[in-house]
């Protein structure tokens, strides 16, 4: 009985463990946000929807952890958001929903 306690508490706490998740550094900061912004100014065809949501995430981080870098922290978010902003759009005209959605939003649906 006691080892299956002990073995239960191990999983538990790995488990939590791994959901861990630490601030960035503004080293890590910086030279993420001057890669990331090479990469979402360039072909961002390359990056998926997912990945560009991380990285507008991490630069949220980056906002509160390096006060100095703000303001490119600010606009590498905003270039990401901006990426997907247009992927939704395009996304929305492929599949001929910009009527459904125009007349729901009309409607408070939002």
């Amino acid at each position: 009985m006691k080892h299956c306690l002990f073995l239960g508490c191990l999983i538990l706490t790995a488990s939590v463990a791994g959901q861990v998740t630490h601030a960035p550094t503004a080293d890590e900061c910086q030279a993420d946000q001057r890669l990331w912004l090479s990469q979402i100014e360039g072909d961002n065809s390359k990056l998926s929807f997912d990945v560009l949501r991380q990285m507008a995430g991490e630069m949220d981080k980056c906002y509160e952890v390096d006060p100095p870098n703000q303001r490119k922290y600010y606009g590498t978010m905003s270039e990401a958001s901006a990426a997907m902003a247009a992927r939704l759009s395009k996304f929305i005209q492929r599949h001929q929903l910009w009527k459904q959605f125009e007349e729901e939003d009309a409607a408070g649906k939002r």
